[in-house]
């Protein structure tokens, strides 16, 4: 929620602002974007990446490790990560003198009020939605301000655009209520599943925070909801009970209703029952079409021609670490592709996999190094994983990614639990502890493989890289 601090704050190029945490996702993109405009920042994380040599040749100064010291009364202000606590000596030294601290959200909600923000949300597809519609913006004479969870090809390798319109493209995460913080214009909200059960503890209240999100919405807003989802038409239907105007409603559909405002038909995109263009995506699968045509609606209602729309679309090349072609693993007579991928819920694993299905074929055998991310995550979605996963041929699962997790959670489950669940239901399952012996597997069996998928939310991608060195 916004505090008060929060609200007294501004950003203007008197500021001086120290980031902790400021290589991560969101907030190497908001530090890009407040340096842009004329801000000074800097920083500190615990790793620098390639991420901090791009910040630092654009001018912000970015420290490696933890350094109270650089907490100086020349700082304005301190944002910081969700992920950082209380404790923080950055966080300690602040408050000692009087520094306001907000949250990451709390910072970037002081962005939505300034500017028209589209904020995309939804449990899955919210980074490719979000990257979608920043690139038909910018290639149909649009300049929005863009701030997304994942580098794209179409920003240069960046996560974030600095525009010169009053239009901010926004990834809205829903974790520990962050998007609470926003004051959305326009909302897209793609799919509901349960996840961050960790935080919410139930679907209902999970649910319930959609609900309160989409409140938000000042009558003269606009929404785009995905029927295909029974539980964002709920959410639309509870709007509505509640008065928001139907008329700023919109609908979509890729697979089901040919009553929505926007809906496919094989590949054939439709506005109010006319066709309007032909979708031909270069990335494969049925969840990336859906997000195509949630894209499509919302630049359409902005005004751009169906045909610009479409063109841009078409000639979409992905997200890092989004069914992402990281090159070919070869090993004598092998060779065949990894795909990399950051799906880590049930839900986008069935969607990979679908989606492998559908570019390399039914019968080609899927090896998978899966790495659970959040013991908790494993746990509350146990059965759910395994049913996803089956879909593979061969599956390898390292430990699993501790992220917040408490110890009733790691006592509960295992990857040792998982693999024996999947071997169980049929699928050739292996416990490979580490990344060197996922590696050593697969270098052992490649020549039964005809596609090697990376996944997870962790640094599973590690095994991607070395596979195709």
């Amino acid at each position: 929620m916004k505090n008060s601090m929060s609200q007294k704050i501004s950003f203007n190029k008197k500021s001086n602002i120290y980031m902790i945490g400021i290589l991560g996702s969101g907030m190497s993109g908001l530090a890009g974007i407040l340096n842009n405009s004329g801000v000074t920042v800097s920083g500190s994380d615990a790793v620098l990446s390639i991420k901090a040599k791009q910040l630092i040749k654009s001018g912000v100064k970015i420290f490696e490790g933890i350094h109270p010291e650089k907490i100086t009364s020349k700082i304005s202000f301190v944002i910081a990560s969700l992920a950082v606590g209380e404790d923080h000596p950055e966080k300690i030294a602040a408050r000692a003198l009087n520094i306001p601290v907000i949250t990451y959200p709390e910072a970037v909600g002081i962005l939505t009020k300034e500017l028209r923000t589209i904020s995309i949300c939804g449990t899955h597809g919210k980074t490719t939605t979000t990257s979608m519609i920043a690139k038909v913006l910018l290639e149909n004479k649009f300049d929005p301000t863009i701030l997304v969870g994942s580098d794209l090809h179409e920003l240069d390798g960046a996560n974030f655009h600095s525009g010169s319109q009053n239009l901010f493209v926004l990834e809205s995460c829903e974790y520990k209520k962050a998007f609470m913080n926003y004051s959305p214009s326009i909302i897209v909200l793609n799919n509901l599943d349960p996840d961050h059960l960790d935080y919410f503890k139930n679907y209902e209240n999970y649910f319930n925070a959609f609900i309160e999100f989409c409140e938000k919405l000042p009558n003269d807003g606009f929404i785009f909801a995905n029927i295909d989802d029974e539980d964002v038409h709920m959410v639309v239907q509870d709007m509505q009970k509640r008065g928001f105007p139907s008329y700023n409603t919109f609908t979509y559909s890729a697979n089901k209703y040919q009553t929505s405002d926007f809906y496919l038909k094989d590949s054939a995109v439709f506005q109010k029952g006319i066709q309007v263009g032909q979708l031909n995506l270069s990335i494969p699968g049925a969840h990336n079409r859906s997000n195509a045509l949630a894209a499509f609606s919302v630049c359409r209602t902005l005004g751009i021609k169906a045909d610009g729309i479409i063109t841009s679309l078409n000639n979409y090349k992905g997200a890092a670490r989004r069914f992402e072609l990281v090159g070919t693993f070869k090993n004598g007579a092998v060779e065949c592709d990894v795909i990399d991928d950051y799906g880590h819920h049930p839900e986008e694993i069935k969607a990979t996999l679908q989606a492998a299905r559908e570019k390399y074929g039914e019968k080609a055998h899927i090896c998978v190094v899966f790495q659970p991310h959040q013991f908790s995550r494993t746990r509350l979605l146990f059965d759910e994983f395994v049913e996803a996963l089956s879909s593979a041929n061969t599956v390898i699962i390292p430990n699993i990614y501790e992220a917040r997790d408490t110890e009733e959670d790691k006592k509960a489950v295992s990857a040792e639990k998982l693999v024996a669940a999947l071997n169980k239901a049929g699928t050739n399952a292996i416990h490979s502890v580490d990344f060197e012996g996922a590696e050593k597997y697969i270098l052992e069996h490649s020549k039964k493989f005809d596609l090697i998928i990376t996944m997870g939310a962790g640094t599973v991608w590690k095994v991607a890289k070395s596979l195709c060195k």
